[in-house]
């Protein structure tokens, strides 16, 4: 829906403004939605958008202390974060605490930990509303594959099948090197007024806790040198905004792998921090000095133990799935998934989920409903890839006998 430009100046002449101030509003306008963009001019007017009150969006952003709010129209679609209070009118008003984020961590696999921050029932809300209205309209990189809508893990490895050679580099920490001060740009890029952008970059972003820094590592504390003393607001993982704002501020790196790719003839492709170059006859892959240099330049670092080449004739993948000889799931996996569907014919779902449980460690917490699921996930998902390889497996699924009672 297109800005009311003609009732704007109209209101606009009728409140006496003048011809300047009319003509810098404008400016603005037709900035924006050249764009594509949502006029905004302020988080009042961001308020009214989302259909909540303005005061409680300025306290999300902290801008206002907290106060005593009535539970009539803190956000017209959801059950205020007091729900279990008991409300016995809409003029009741008492004091409450709200937290933005839910933090936990989960371990990784080569060891350390990511800390997600989930917002709130309220942000998240207010994150997916600036996702939707906002970050979608942005037109990204064709190399840029991650988290965007029709695209998936499928069709980045499809840019890189039956290569010579790949080089993979993944980015390190890379949604914490995407600090507030980087998100404001992305606003004010777009064509938001700075104070509007820098709202918006505080909605969007919020600061770890000092123990998050003092776990890196020797070599990641050098690289991080800055956060650690200033402990800057960052993307959070956990945030619907973050992916679609990281893309966004790589956007600039995407292209200079996409123009240096012409040049020296490789592929490139991004999914996320999982960066892909390839090459088949006649190629050149990037030299790794002159790869990191403009991912530094661009503001990120890279994961010295996550470098990679790959060469035809042994196995090559891009983000989980084998490219050797065009897109598939790994052959290792498929034959896992055979033994599993195998053995729950012949010995039955319950003893053999009893002894995965006992003499494998796996699947500690599952019921038998739970393991129907994981397993027919991972069909469909095969089937996803390559329709061939999923056809059996599913047909000998169907053979199984579940009691899901």
């Amino acid at each position: 829906m297109s800005f009311p430009f003609k009732q704007f100046i109209e209101e606009a002449k009728l409140q006496g403004k003048s011809d300047k101030y009319i003509e810098e509003c404008a400016s603005y306008i037709n900035t924006l939605e050249s764009g594509g963009f949502p006029v905004i001019f302020s988080t009042v007017h961001l308020a009214i958008l989302m259909k909540i009150q303005s005061d409680y969006l300025n306290f999300l952003i902290g801008e206002r202390k907290p106060q005593n709010w009535t539970t009539k129209g803190i956000l017209w679609r959801s059950i205020p974060p007091w729900r279990n209070k008991k409300i016995t009118s809409q003029a009741d008003h008492f004091q409450f605490k709200v937290y933005k984020y839910k933090k936990f961590v989960i371990k990784k696999k080569r060891g350390g930990y990511r800390e997600i921050m989930a917002p709130n029932r309220d942000l998240k809300y207010i994150q997916k509303w600036i996702l939707v209205n906002i970050l979608s309209r942005y037109k990204l990189r064709d190399s840029c594959k991650g988290f965007r809508s029709g695209i998936s893990i499928y069709d980045n490895a499809k840019v890189h099948e039956f290569s010579d050679n790949i080089l993979k580099i993944d980015l390190l920490k890379f949604y914490d090197t995407i600090t507030e001060k980087r998100i404001y740009g992305v606003f004010h890029s777009l064509g938001y007024a700075k104070n509007l952008s820098f709202s918006l970059a505080k909605i969007c972003t919020f600061s770890h806790e000092k123990k998050f820094w003092d776990s890196l590592n020797t070599h990641e504390q050098i690289l991080f040198s800055e956060h650690l003393k200033l402990n800057p607001p960052v993307l959070p993982q956990g945030s619907p905004c973050s992916p679609m704002l990281a893309n966004i501020v790589a956007t600039n790196m995407d292209y200079r792998f996409e123009k240096l790719g012409l040049k020296l003839n490789f592929e490139y492709s991004r999914y996320a921090d999982d960066l892909t170059f390839s090459i088949k006859k006649g190629g050149k892959l990037p030299p790794i000095k002159f790869v990191k240099k403009i991912i530094e330049e661009e503001g990120f670092f890279v994961n010295e133990d996550k470098i990679s080449y790959m060469n035809k004739g042994a196995k090559q993948y891009v983000t989980g799935l084998t490219t050797t000889n065009g897109v598939n799931v790994s052959k290792k996996w498929r034959k896992e998934l055979s033994k599993h569907i195998y053995h729950c014919k012949r010995a039955g779902v319950i003893n053999h989920l009893n002894f995965r449980k006992e003499f494998k460690n796996e699947f500690k917490n599952y019921s038998v409903l739970n393991y129907h699921d994981w397993l027919y996930g991972h069909i469909c998902f095969i089937n996803s890839i390559n329709k061939e390889h999923s056809e059996k497996l599913l047909s000998d699924f169907k053979k199984i006998t579940w009691f899901l009672d």
